[in-house]
């Protein structure tokens, strides 16, 4: 980890100013999981659309990052650009991620190791990650160039030792993961704010939809 940060220094993508720290052109902070946890505990007593706004603004931060720094990576094949930011993520503070598997477009399976913030919950038997599930699918939906949203399956304030996540195309998520999907996500209420978000970076957001997208090649 300490080379690959050593790199992100030497090559400008990560500067230290006066008063600021700058990833990929982008203003940052840091922010205590125990302020975190705070926020979680507030969002779940306001239930579903509670936590579905706090995992929306998770995935806010996922995508538009992502998005800054995939920029800088210029044209570089999938599977590079996937491990550049699965790195990033390991770098974060939320764990060592460790992919499982993927298929482009479709998903990605990933465990988070000894998630520190999931430990602060520890032993429970609830799960608490939703932010970091929404950095999780921001970042992949940035990554894949498709609309996706992220499910947790297990998470460390319950076993102490991993989360497992899955980022999921929305179609697929529908078709196999429905039940989870309606415990965990709004996803109408989210579809239409992140739809929002890709529109105001400048992205088309058919695009990111894949019957649409299918649709946009074809013509081209």
């Amino acid at each position: 980890m300490y080379g690959f940060l050593s790199r992100l220094i030497i090559s400008k993508r990560l500067q230290f100013e006066q008063g600021k720290i700058i990833f990929v052109g982008q203003p940052m902070s840091f922010l205590s999981l125990l302020t975190l946890k705070e926020m979680t505990l507030d969002a779940m007593k306001e239930g579903k659309r509670g936590i579905n706004r706090l995992y929306y603004y998770g995935w806010h931060s996922g995508y538009t990052f992502t998005k800054a720094y995939m920029e800088t990576l210029k044209l570089r094949p999938f599977e590079e650009t996937f491990k550049l930011i699965m790195d990033v993520s390991s770098m974060i503070g939320y764990g060592d991620y460790q992919t499982l598997e993927f298929k482009q477009r479709k998903y990605s399976k990933f465990k988070n190791i000894e998630n520190p913030f999931g430990l602060l919950f520890y032993p429970s038997d609830k799960m608490y990650c939703h932010f970091i599930r929404g950095i999780n699918a921001g970042g992949g939906t940035a990554l894949h160039g498709v609309l996706m949203n992220g499910l947790e399956f297990e998470c460390t304030a319950q076993n102490g030792k991993y989360c497992l996540f899955m980022n999921i195309e929305n179609s697929i998520i529908k078709k196999k993961y429905s039940d989870i999907a309606k415990e965990q996500l709004d996803m109408e209420w989210l579809k239409k704010k992140q739809l929002e978000l890709i529109k105001r970076c400048g992205e088309d957001p058919k695009k990111y939809l894949k019957e649409e997208s299918k649709k946009v090649k074809d013509k081209e």
